[in-house]
Order: structure tokens, then C-alpha cells, then sequence
């Protein structure tokens, strides 16, 4: 209840920002590792102008010595962590931020990457093996699924690497936004199909490749429904896995009688090539 008070005193006085944490152990969905709880707070951020001291004195009436007051300097976040995203080698390719004037590799091995709000960068472990591995499938003249596609990094690989058409789901809208504006930058906008949703917003068709950098709730879910969208012979690529819990994923593959071809673990995280 205190900390529902506190968001709508904040934004009763014109919050410019907000973030809380409500204190409870992140568990499935929301977290794929069970994360410890932390202490409960809300925090706030106002400009220094003339309502300033009207507001701190609101704040201090309503919560005395639990409001904890201090000053923070102004910065462009939305850029200020471009500072810290650097080129990054996979395989053949090479991740470029946007903002960079040039790539030192040709066009169709570089991925021009401004991932936004959208999982993604390339400097995850599960991106790089996902990538390192896809890059290793003769792609030229092949029907690719990303399931999850982010900022579409992995899509847009494939697109790059001769496959025919590619289709990139992913249900966040703000992604999708990202996902986007990554392939009007790359030029692969009439390679790659975007399906703003889920498996079941996919008509029911066949791809030799599909790609799911997931959790392993979604990839042990939809397992038995991803098989209706393969051929014999088609490759599915698999991350998003923590070690912890690759037996829940490896029982499922054996219920449909999947055959595992290559396995990589790196850093807790595991990925792996499957054929139905």
C-alpha cells in the first residue's frame, strides 16, 4: 500500500520519471532464474525548477524520514549508453551501431544494429552462439523463422546470407519499432517478413531453418506446435536456456523424437541445433 501511495503522490506531482521495486523474488515468467528479492522502493525523478520546493515539502510531509532527497545531474540516457556498444564480431559478420560512420567489412557481412528498447545488441552469449551457429547453415535459397526476433539481428544475418525469405515474430510493439527501423537500415525490408505477434499469429508453413532465442518456458510450450512448421531436414536453432534447466527441454525433444546435432555452452547458458 506505502509504495502504491507513493507512485500516485509522485505522479500527483508531475514525476518526470519513475521506477520501483516491489520487494518479492522474481520468478517464472518473469525471470527465467529465480532472482532474490531486494528492498522495496519507488523512486522518482523531478526537475529542478520553481515547483520544486513545493513538491519536496509534499514529500518530506508524507513520508518524514523514509523519503530519502538528492540531486542527480542531468544526462541524455537514451544516448549516454551508446558510449559502451562497440562493434562486435560473430562468425562472418560484424555488428555495427548505426551511429557508426562506416564498417570495416562489406555490406552484406555487416548488421547495421540500433536495438532501442528491444533485446538484442550482440553482446549477449545466446545471440552469439545463436548467430555463430546459423552462420554455419548453407542459408542461400532457404526459408528462415526467427521466433522472438528482438532488434532482428539474427534475421537480418540470414537475409544477409542468401536466405530466400525470412520470417521475423515478435510480439512487443516497441521491438517491432526497432525491428523495423533495423531492416530499413540494413536494406532487407522486402527479404524479411515482420509478424507483429506470436507462433499462432504464423500461417501454418514450412522453413528450413527457424531460430528461437527464447526462455525455456516459450521453447518447451511451443515445441510441439514449432514441429508443424518443418520439413525433413530442416534445422531448428535453440537458446535462451540456462544449464539448470536443459533437461526440461531435452524431455521435450525426446517426446517428438528430435534428434540434437550440435550443443554449445557458454557463461550458464546453453544452445543447441535440433532436427524434428
Amino acid at each position: 500500500m506505502l509504495l502504491e501511495d507513493a507512485q500516485n503522490l509522485f505522479y500527483g506531482l508531475g514525476v518526470n520519471g519513475l521506477e520501483w521495486e516491489d520487494g518479492k523474488a522474481a520468478k517464472m515468467p518473469f525471470a527465467d532464474i529465480a532472482l532474490d528479492p531486494k528492498d522495496p522502493f519507488v523512486r522518482a525523478y523531478f526537475p529542478d525548477d520553481a515547483l520544486w520546493e513545493s513538491r519536496k515539502n509534499a514529500i518530506q510531509h508524507r513520508f518524514g524520514a523514509l523519503a530519502v532527497i538528492s540531486q542527480v545531474n542531468s544526462q541524455d540516457w537514451e544516448s549516454s549508453w551508446k558510449q559502451y556498444y562497440v562493434p562486435i564480431y560473430v562468425a562472418n559478420k560484424v555488428i555495427m551501431p548505426a551511429w557508426y560512420s562506416q564498417s570495416p567489412f562489406s555490406e552484406d557481412h555487416t548488421i547495421w544494429l540500433d536495438p532501442g528498447m528491444a533485446f538484442g545488441t550482440g553482446t549477449h552469449v545466446t545471440t552469439q552462439m545463436c548467430l555463430a551457429r546459423i552462420m554455419s547453415i548453407p542459408l542461400s535459397g532457404k526459408r528462415m523463422m526467427d521466433l522472438g526476433s528482438g532488434s532482428g539481428i539474427l534475421a537480418i544475418a540470414a537475409a544477409k546470407s542468401g536466405a530466400k525469405t525470412v520470417v521475423a515474430v515478435e510480439p512487443d510493439p516497441v521491438a517491432v519499432a526497432a525491428l523495423m527501423g533495423n531492416l530499413e537500415r540494413n536494406h532487407t525490408l522486402s527479404q524479411i517478413a515482420v509478424v507483429e505477434g506470436t507462433l499462432s499469429d504464423v500461417p501454418t508453413q514450412s522453413f528450413d531453418v527457424i531460430v528461437m532465442n527464447l526462455i525455456t518456458e516459450i521453447i518447451t510450450e511451443e515445441w510441439n506446435r514449432v514441429v508443424q512448421y518443418t520439413i525433413p531436414g530442416s534445422r531448428i536453432v535453440l537458446s535462451g536456456i540456462v544449464e539448470e534447466r536443459i533437461g526440461e527441454v531435452l524431455s521435450v525433444l525426446e517426446g517428438t523424437l528430435s534428434t540434437i546435432v550440435w550443443m554449445d555452452q557458454r557463461e550458464g547458458w546453453v544452445a543447441l541445433e535440433v532436427t524434428p
